[in-house]
């Protein structure tokens, strides 16, 4: 304990002799004595660590422990007996409190000096969060700087990937002729499965596109729902021996026509037509078609438009 005034070694007093009083009551905490004298818990915190530098806590334990230490320097009582008369229900915990506080267990009391100096109580756990608080703050300000540092990088490249994400609409077919249906979905195919081969573009499947063939809804609506800034709308039939196919690349947010073009090619040309579109489209929106990707368009377009020659 500190130095106290006479003020305090009064009210200490008074403190001590209330916790004797209900001593054996392992009950009787901080609430129950500062319901005994009439205080309010935090004034009786405060008037305690003042007078005694110790907590309300630590003062009940001392007032129990040199109680029991009166106890079995009397030597009428067993340990057990001593902890339950001062207030402990369970005898490991006294004797572990005991050795604590004196420095050796109960069962050597008889074998200790009576004036040796009990070994003081040491400091409970600070209850003072400032030192938590400060290390929270530091860390939401790391946070927040990481944030702000990464944030616009992230940003940055997730514009970047939604600039090249692109959907291709279901082609029309401009003619009443239906076998003109298979020709016209073949290069719709073919435009959408060369534009996948290119690992710089976000292409989104034909199944995503499909739902959309007979949609009315706007170029803004249907590039919100599919979350992609660009969309490939084409139409176009075959006249005698020629292909006369129209596309266009369209961005989603403002339904402005970046790029048109019409294509004339004849039927036996038609390998050739579709690679110009995928790439006159990548070109537009400043892809990268590296050579691996323009051999696999070739393998593709080999594979795609065989079967269709008999055009």
């Amino acid at each position: 304990m500190t130095d106290s005034t006479p003020l305090d070694s009064e009210f200490l007093n008074q403190l001590t002799a209330t916790i004797e009083k209900n001593l054996a009551n392992e009950q009787f905490g901080v609430s129950e004595l500062a319901d005994a004298l009439s205080m309010s818990r935090s004034n009786l915190l405060r008037k305690v660590k003042k007078a005694s530098n110790l907590s309300v806590s630590q003062l009940i334990s001392q007032v129990r422990l040199k109680r029991g230490m009166d106890l079995l320097r009397s030597g009428s009582h067993n340990v057990s007996e001593v902890a339950h008369q001062v207030g402990f229900s369970s005898t490991s915990y006294f004797i572990k409190c005991f050795r604590e506080y004196y420095g050796y267990p109960p069962g050597e009391v008889g074998k200790r000096n009576i004036n040796q100096e009990p070994i003081p109580v040491a400091p409970p756990p600070s209850n003072n969060k400032k030192p938590q608080l400060i290390i929270v703050a530091i860390l939401l300000i790391v946070a927040v700087v990481a944030v702000w540092f990464l944030y616009p990088r992230l940003l940055k490249q997730e514009i970047i990937v939604n600039e090249k994400s692109i959907v291709v609409l279901p082609f029309k077919n401009d003619s009443n002729d239906s076998t003109n249906v298979y020709l016209i979905n073949g290069l719709m195919e073919a435009t959408l499965n060369n534009l996948q081969k290119i690992k710089d573009l976000k292409v989104l499947s034909r199944t995503s596109a499909e739902k959309y063939r007979n949609t009315d809804k706007t170029i803004p609506e249907m590039a919100k729902e599919l979350n992609v800034t660009y969309l490939v709308e084409g139409s176009g039939q075959k006249i005698g021996e020629r292909i006369l196919l129209n596309i266009q690349l369209i961005d989603g947010a403002t339904d402005r026509h970046l790029w048109s073009k019409q294509y004339r090619r004849e039927a036996v040309d038609i390998f050739a037509l579709q690679q110009e579109i995928s790439s006159d489209i990548a070109g537009e929106i400043k892809a990268i078609i590296t050579p691996d990707e323009k051999i696999a368009f070739k393998k593709f377009q080999l594979k795609i438009w065989k079967p269709m020659i008999c055009f």
